[in-house]
């Protein structure tokens, strides 16, 4: 069976390079949902607008992720209504079921410095700025748009 990689799945693709903050992390496994500030994109938080999905060409084996220096860049996917990205999990008082294509979740970064992993928080409510379009119960991952009322402008 073949690694998962958390990515755009599907949609338009556009976007371009932008310059990294320092001292962001990202896993060897794919990108991260990222914000733009002065210029430069940073992890987004649960309480952030989302501007995409930012990929990262470096790849460091020997850890869980690597962390951003000055100077670095990514390529962000701009989080367009037709783009579709796939992320893991986090499952809190509810679990993933086929039922909850349709509702929303939180984007939430859980962990610590190399550890840091982003995740779609499972909830049964319609509040926050991912909405799912496909879960994939065994593999604990969704398919998500980004909400147009959360994304970044």
């Amino acid at each position: 069976m073949s690694e998962i990689r958390y990515t755009l799945v599907e949609g338009t693709g556009r976007g371009r390079e932008y310059p990294m903050a320092a001292s962001q992390y990202f896993a060897r496994r794919g990108g991260k949902f990222v914000k733009l500030s002065a210029g430069a994109v940073n992890l987004a938080g649960s309480a952030d607008e989302i501007f995409g999905w930012c990929e990262t060409a470096k790849d460091d084996t020997g850890k869980n992720s690597w962390k951003s220096v000055s100077g670095d860049t990514g390529f962000v996917y701009y989080a367009d209504p037709e783009n579709v990205f796939e992320l893991p999990v986090k499952e809190s008082a509810a679990s993933l079921a086929a039922s909850q294509i349709g509702l929303s979740f939180k984007c939430v970064t859980v962990g610590a410095t190399y550890a840091m992993t982003q995740y779609a928080l499972v909830s049964n409510t319609a509040t926050a700025g991912l909405n799912v379009v496909d879960v994939d119960t065994t593999n604990k991952t969704v398919r998500v748009k980004v909400d147009p009322r959360h994304r970044q402008n």
